[in-house]
Formats: C-alpha cells, structure tokens, sequence
C-alpha cells in the first residue's frame, strides 16, 4: 500500500442517500443526504453548481489577474508609457501618405525583425505610438536620449550596478532598440560616441532599431542649416549606416493628442 492509499483510508466514508427536500435558496429540490454520527448533512445539487461556477469564475479572476500583473510588468521592463499598454498597431489610423508609410515601414520591421526606421515631426504625430508597437512585438526597450544618457551618467557612481560597457553592450545587444526624443539632449561628443558604438553595433548583427526625433532633416531646412537639424546630433558614422537600407520619414501630420484632448 502506497502513502496516498494510506491517507485515503484516513478519510471517513460516507454513504449517500437520494432525497427530496427543502432547500433554503432553492426550494424543494431532489437533492442526496450523508450521515456521520447523529448527524444528517443535506446536499443541494443547484447549490453544488452554484459553489463550482464560482469556484471556476474565481479561480479565472485569479489568472486574469496574474496575466495582467505579468504583462504589465513585462511592458514596463520595456519602459512602454501605460497609454500605449491596451493598444496594438491596428489602432494606429493613418491620416496623411507620411504616416501610411511610417506604418509600412514598422510592419515590415516587425516582420522582418531587423531593420533601421528613422521618424521625425513634430509632437503627437504617431512616433512614440509606432515605436511602442515595434517593442511590443519584438522586445527589447523603447528608451529616451535623456534616459540613456542619465543611465551612463549614473555608470560612473561607485555604487553603479553597471559600467558605461555594460549598458551600451546591453542596449546594442536587446532584441529591438528605439531611441526616443533625440535632439531633446545636447548631443556632446560623449553622447555621439556611445550613441555610434550602439548603433554600428546593431548594424552589424542586423538587429533593428528605431529613432524617433523633432527635430528635421537638413534638407528640409527653412534656414538650410541649424541647431535643430537631425545631423546636428549624430556624427558621420552614425550617418554613414542610416544611410544603408533605412527608411527615413518626416511626418506631417495633425496633432493626435490634441485632437484626443
């Protein structure tokens, strides 16, 4: 006899009687009865069914509840913003040519997974929202040129859990890259540096990435030339492989936020 027969001759038996009577909630019901000592337990099938469904209906709560929690901690280590955690690249409508080709441009991406997507307007045109979907889908981080730099920045305490190589390694190495807000920083040599490492590293082992900016290109320029042109902020390597099979794209288009707000 094994430990289970073992403790199941433990648990008392009882044997069970069919009978009709009374429920409380129910009324009068066909129902069974069990006996232990002088005392007679009635058992009401309705409120059996009752007892299991909400049973189920807790117990799928609870997963529902676990799902959540996980995907929501999944899509911060991601540094998703939580406006863009319910949504999904069918959301994105767009309602210039600019942002039908942004979109292409993230699907093939996706599909891909490799590629080089460089977007850059004015706020509320969609980039953000494309970049978030590109990093739902593949992984990896959507992070600010702020974020970065205060990460390295931080690098460089006693008490840093990571060295300037180790976070340039890890973001040059995560399965999808956007960098958001470049041109919002000073774009000092330093940051030209890491931010060149980082991307020629990506370049070489094919993995994707994404820039996300405000600032335009210089050949748009009204001035034909100044701080708030693109090249301003990235050096000749880094421009040297934006220029190899990259889709750059300058939206125009309404605001969305606005139009939300």
């Amino acid at each position: 006899m094994n430990e289970i027969e073992k403790f199941a001759g433990l648990i008392p038996r009882f044997a069970t009687y069919d009978c009709e009577y009374t429920c409380e909630k129910h009324g009068k019901v066909k129902g069974y009865y069990f006996e232990h000592g002088d005392v007679r337990e009635y058992v009401c099938p309705k409120c059996e069914e009752e007892a299991s469904k909400a049973e189920q209906e807790a117990e799928f709560a609870r997963q529902a509840e676990y799902i959540r929690r996980e995907r929501e901690a999944m899509y911060k280590s991601r540094n998703i913003e939580p406006e863009y955690w319910d949504k999904e690249l069918k959301d994105f409508i767009p309602q210039t040519p600019e942002q039908e080709k942004a979109l292409e441009a993230v699907k093939k991406m996706i599909a891909d997974k490799s590629g080089k997507v460089i977007l850059l307007g004015s706020n509320g045109v969609g980039k953000t929202f494309l970049g978030s979907m590109a990093v739902k889908a593949l992984g990896g981080k959507i992070l600010s040129m702020y974020e970065i730099t205060t990460m390295i920045r931080m690098s460089y305490s006693a008490r840093a859990e990571k060295t300037e190589l180790e976070i340039v390694q890890d973001l040059a190495s995560i399965p999808m890259l956007v960098i958001d807000e470049m041109g919002r920083t000073k774009g000092s040599d330093a940051e030209l540096n890491w931010l060149s490492y980082i991307l020629d590293k990506r370049h070489t082992r094919d993995l994707p990435f994404m820039i996300l900016t405000n600032t335009h290109l210089s050949r748009d320029c009204p001035k034909k030339g100044c701080d708030s042109c693109f090249e301003r902020f990235v050096n000749n390597d880094v421009l040297s492989r934006l220029r190899q099979n990259s889709s750059i794209i300058t939206i125009k288009a309404p605001d969305f936020r606005a139009k939300r707000g």
